[in-house]
């Protein structure tokens, strides 16, 4: 079973993510605030073996650095592609572009939660420039052909669900 740390970060409220198992931790998207990521960590006796990154907008990425040189750790973001698995991790990383060019999804398909970033939040989307509508849109209908049961821990805000997204959704209406 993974266990979840959620971190509000910054003057965003970004959502930093420790995911834990057996240990072993990875962190989503360290968005600020170094100290209080670390604090964290060491609270709970845990050692980070990566870090995830569904986007590099500056809300999602300012402890980036402080965070990988402190425990000396590889990132894994749009570049990596598919299924993952290492320790007691395994995920898809699925590409869902719009809200940027390189945003990610993780999904940990055994214990159906997912990552989304500024992909979906309750009840909206990431926000996008118009050149990347289609795209959006794109990752929008993958979106829908995704399982119904999945709890969704966004970026900002708090979590929901695929099921729930369905049916409320606006921005998933007629796609």
């Amino acid at each position: 079973m993974l266990n979840i740390i959620a971190i509000k970060t910054g003057m965003l409220e970004e959502n930093c993510y420790i995911v834990h198992k057996n240990s072993k931790a990875i962190i989503i998207d360290p968005g600020s605030e170094a100290e209080k990521i670390v604090n964290e960590i060491e609270k709970n006796k845990l050692e980070v073996v990566k870090i995830l990154v569904t986007h590099y907008h500056f809300d999602h990425i300012g402890a980036l650095n402080d965070i990988k040189n402190k425990y000396n750790v590889a990132v894994i973001d749009y570049k990596s592609t598919g299924n993952v698995k290492f320790n007691d991790f395994e995920f898809k990383i699925i590409k869902n572009y719009g809200h940027t060019v390189d945003s990610v999804s993780y999904y940990f398909e055994k214990e159906k939660i997912m990552f989304s970033g500024d992909f979906i939040f309750r009840e909206t989307i990431g926000n996008y420039d118009i050149e990347n509508e289609e795209v959006m849109i794109e990752s929008l209908k993958s979106f829908m052909k995704l399982p119904a049961d999945i709890k969704i821990y966004p970026g900002h805000g708090e979590t929901t669900t695929t099921d729930y997204e369905f049916k409320n959704n606006p921005y998933l209406r007629g796609i």
